[in-house]
């Protein structure tokens, strides 16, 4: 990586990072990371090729650290863009796709017709039954195209036969098995019987959807019942008086405060991890891509989070709270808007400083905005009780 240019074709993407071609998605990383923190050009700054080599790095990390691009470089050998979205991708597919057909029922059919009575099947049920030693029931269980109530026999004179040929051993469970299979009266045609089973298992399933239907459509109607028993009483009923109609409205205003708080808290989470994660890149626990990829992650989420609780100040007619929350908001819109809002994982050593003061302030606000909003909804408690509430009103 120090003497070439690159992701050249003289050198494979593995050789580059100093792994194998076998190597786990946790090895790629480890050496990835190891190489990133050597070749960060914040730490060469006298080599003028750092960035080059440190931006080729991320190319080999973007192929090799995703499975299906990776695939496509083991079968094709291209590390170019174009190929790992294009066209190379589709044909492959295609050809597996043709290699591997769909299988439909009918070839399920199809190959249990050819597989019973065959050879092979013969040379499966004796190496089975020496594997499991005699035990039909575990035989049973990884014989295939196998049932016990329509095979047990024809196996039976099958092993025995093998038993008498001297290709294998009889066996205390296999006696016991084969003693209780002769007491049972063979079935005239097994191939019928399956067939019978299986139009069986169609009934039977067709019978257990419709009664889940029928018992859906019972608790629908016992819910509307209820519903209208509960509301469509006298007209006197309808209209609630004053009390009532209080009662629901600090209801609703307290589910709205709650539902604010919530969304306050989630914020405060997003920021500290963040934080942490700035921490964590500035002592060396953590290197520059995994650091930049999992802020990045969480920025728009964040950005949406607080418009939308901004939002929701304005149509709740809380203005303090709204008016605090719009600067924020503006903030937020314009580092979007000038797509300043990402960390660059080539500039996240030069700007550390300035991303955690920025956190620290965001997180300092999201927590006094998360104790006024717990303070107002203390108050609407305490004001509940009494007539004035115009002081609530103002957060």
């Amino acid at each position: 990586m120090e003497h070439d240019g690159g992701c050249s074709s003289e050198r494979s993407l593995y050789e580059v990072i100093g792994v194998g071609a076998k190597a786990t998605q946790q090895e790629i990383r480890k050496a990835y990371h190891k190489l990133a923190l050597r070749l960060h050009p914040d730490k060469n700054k006298d080599d003028e090729e750092a960035k080059e080599k440190f931006q080729q790095l991320q190319k080999v990390i973007s192929i090799l650290g995703d499975e299906e691009k990776r695939a496509v470089y083991d079968q094709t050998g291209s590390v170019d863009d174009a190929d790992l979205s294009g066209d190379v991708v589709d044909n492959l597919r295609d050809f597996f796709k043709a290699m591997y057909k769909k299988v439909t029922e009918e070839d399920i059919e199809e190959f249990e017709a050819n597989y019973r009575g065959s050879a092979s099947e013969k040379k499966d049920l004796i190496e089975l039954y020496t594997k499991f030693k005699g035990k039909m029931s575990r035989l049973f269980c990884s014989m295939l195209c196998s049932d016990p109530k329509l095979d047990s026999h024809r196996f039976k004179d099958i092993i025995d036969e093998a038993i008498a040929a001297g290709e294998v051993k009889s066996t205390k469970a296999y006696k016991k098995w084969a003693k209780e299979i002769s007491e049972i009266k063979p079935p005239t045609s097994p191939q019928k019987m399956r067939q019978k089973a299986k139009k069986g298992a169609e009934t039977d399933l067709y019978a257990l959807i419709s009664q889940r239907r029928d018992s859906r459509k019972e608790k629908f109607d016992t819910m509307f019942s209820s519903l209208a028993s509960k509301y469509g009483g006298s007209s006197a009923d309808t209209e609630p008086n004053e009390e009532e109609f209080e009662a629901a409205k600090r209801k609703v205003e307290s589910r709205v405060s709650s539902k604010k708080s919530r969304r306050n808290l989630a914020l405060v989470a997003s920021v500290f991890y963040q934080v942490i994660c700035l921490t964590d890149l500035e002592a060396d626990h953590m290197n520059p891509f995994e650091t930049s990829t999992r802020i990045n992650r969480l920025v728009l989420p964040e950005f949406i989070l607080q418009g939308s609780l901004c939002i929701l100040f304005l149509l709740t007619w809380h203005w303090f709270f709204f008016l605090v929350s719009l600067p924020v908001t503006c903030y937020h819109a314009m580092l979007y808007n000038k797509r300043r809002h990402l960390i660059d994982v080539t500039e996240v050593f030069r700007g550390i400083d300035f991303e955690k003061k920025l956190r620290f302030t965001k997180l300092g606000f999201y927590i006094s905005l998360f104790v006024l909003v717990v303070f107002r909804l203390t108050l609407s408690v305490v004001y509940s009780l009494t007539e004035d509430d115009d002081l609530l009103h103002l957060f």
